[in-house]
């Protein structure tokens, strides 16, 4: 029943934005009652919060395992290059928009999105670092890769740069950032 419901939010806060979608839509479209949908969503701001936590997740789970990459391709160029089309996906782009939005209504649900999807690239960083930093040193640099190569062209594809030309410069951008990382002193060995 869960997946129902969170499959016709989705679609249903995709095509309608978060101010046509109701629960009363979500509950017809994924064909459960009320009573049903309320027990588990009290509002639309959980069942958005819920909406956008599984799209982030969802987009995890679909990269490519950068610590089990062969020497012979950089995992850290790797992770930029994931990243980018994690974050330039459509959906994630469209749910990045709704919830920038939103984000004067409810700055909690902003927060929550933009926590859950750095903290997961920072974790997912941190896997194509290795063991060779230091915990300390590894997560600084992993929240300054992130900080240099998802965020501005998430940002970007938001505001209606067609993503299809930031992700055509993803390689670059991945290997200007590790390169300005060096030059800065952070550890990006892979």
């Amino acid at each position: 029943m869960d997946e129902r419901i969170l499959e016709a939010a989705t679609d249903l806060f995709l095509k309608q934005g978060f101010g046509r979608t109701t629960l009363d839509k979500v509950s017809s479209q994924a064909g459960v009652g009320k009573s049903g949908l309320y027990g588990r969503y009290s509002s639309k701001e959980s069942l958005f919060e819920a909406v956008v936590l599984r799209s982030i997740a969802t987009m995890f789970e679909h990269m490519v395992d950068v610590s089990t990459i062969d020497e012979g391709r950089p995992r850290m160029q790797t992770a930029g290059e994931q990243l980018i089309d994690g974050m330039l996906h459509p959906r994630c782009v469209a749910l990045m928009r709704i919830t920038a939005s939103e984000a004067v209504t409810f700055p909690h649900l902003a927060k929550i999105a933009y926590q859950a999807s750095f903290d997961g690239s920072v974790r997912y960083v941190l896997k194509a670092l290795g063991k060779e930093a230091s915990e300390e040193q590894a997560e600084k640099t992993a929240r300054r890769f992130v900080e240099l190569v998802a965020q501005p062209l998430s940002f970007q594809a938001a505001f209606g740069i067609d993503p299809q030309d930031l992700r055509s410069r993803r390689s670059t951008i991945t290997a200007e950032a590790i390169l300005f990382l060096r030059e800065a002193g952070y550890t990006t060995s892979s």
